[in-house]
């Protein structure tokens, strides 16, 4: 045989063996593994929106979508065109609930198999709204609150709601640790029926709030993570205190265990050399500042005030939960 009978011959198997695998059908979606719990809320006064959301299998690249002014939870069974077409037409000016049951009219959208809750700014108000489609996964439950929406399927209690709801109301912080502390309280009721690996918090507002590099002022996000509601938090504090300006919402008086910590940290780091003990002192103060000059996009100050000393919160536990080696230490 020829060398040129050799390819013919290659080329031939090779086509052969390309049309038997377009052949083949492709694998069903399986719906089992679908179930998530989220929360979209607005924040007037920080001109902010922004959803959590946890979930077993994947969370960041399917269920939040968000811009400036508008948050969408988008699950059960998720869809990219139907998240879209509710965005335009909330732009147009429907109002959220309006947008969501227009949206899910048409034949082939599936109604009863979505599970979405919107939440908006508009007229320096803010507007939701939300729906459950009635074939979704054991234990839901929705709760529409006034600048909120909750939602969730496939639980191990249809509790959560109102557990999100309350830890909602009732945190303190600006709206992304809000958000966080919702799917915290909501953890303690009840969770995805096949366990909570993945997870996401995201908060958009006006690039101004970020010198116009981008429109997140909170994101952070975990995936296939046996301890996903942990990994969240420590990366939302990452973000929040190295990453993001300062929320004033965040900021805390600096109690003597938090400024041993602080002080045992920066030690660690090298940009503390002196006592690791309760006092706030000049010398601490600096090492703060140098820290933040290595390791920090928009460097904070503590302030003081009728004696006490204030710091932002997100920083703090920024340079606590910092791993060894993710941060720039100071030349020995």
């Amino acid at each position: 045989m020829t060398p040129e009978s050799r390819c013919s011959v290659l080329l031939a198997l090779l086509l052969s063996a390309a049309a038997s695998a377009q052949s083949e059908p492709e694998a069903a979606l399986n719906p089992d593994v679908l179930g998530t719990r989220s929360i979209v809320a607005c924040d007037v006064a920080a001109q902010a929106c922004g959803v959590a959301v946890i979930s077993f299998p994947v969370t960041s690249s399917m269920v939040p979508y968000g811009k400036p002014g508008l948050a969408l939870a988008n699950q059960m069974l998720p869809s990219v065109e139907l998240a879209h077409d509710i965005i335009a037409r909330i732009d147009s000016g429907q109002h959220p609930q309006q947008a969501l049951t227009a949206a899910l009219a048409p034949p082939g959208t599936d109604p009863q198999n979505r599970q979405i809750g919107v939440a908006i700014i508009r007229n320096n108000a803010v507007q939701v709204g939300q729906y459950t489609g009635q074939a979704s996964w054991t234990e839901r439950c929705s709760l529409l609150g006034s600048t909120y929406a909750i939602q969730a399927a496939g639980q191990t209690s249809a509790a959560v709601c109102q557990a999100m709801a309350t830890g909602f109301e009732r945190a303190r912080g600006s709206l992304a640790l809000r958000l966080l502390e919702s799917l915290k309280a909501g953890a303690a009721v009840g969770q995805d029926a096949r366990g909570e690996r993945s997870g996401t918090v995201r908060v958009w507002a006006p690039s101004s709030q970020t010198d116009g590099f981008t429109y997140y002022i909170a994101d952070a996000s975990v995936a296939g993570k046996r301890d996903a509601l942990l990994l969240l938090e420590s990366e939302l504090y990452r973000y929040l205190g190295q990453m993001a300006r300062e929320s004033p919402a965040n900021r805390v008086e600096l109690d003597p265990w938090t400024v041993m910590s602080l002080k045992w940290a920066l030690k660690e780091t090298r940009y503390y050399r002196g006592p690791v003990d309760f006092q706030w002192t000049t010398e601490a103060d600096q090492a703060l500042k140098a820290y933040q000059t290595a390791n920090v996009l928009f460097p904070r100050d503590t302030i003081r005030s009728s004696g006490k000393v204030y710091i932002d919160w997100a920083l703090v536990q920024f340079i606590l939960r910092a791993q060894d080696g993710s941060v720039q230490s100071a030349a020995r």
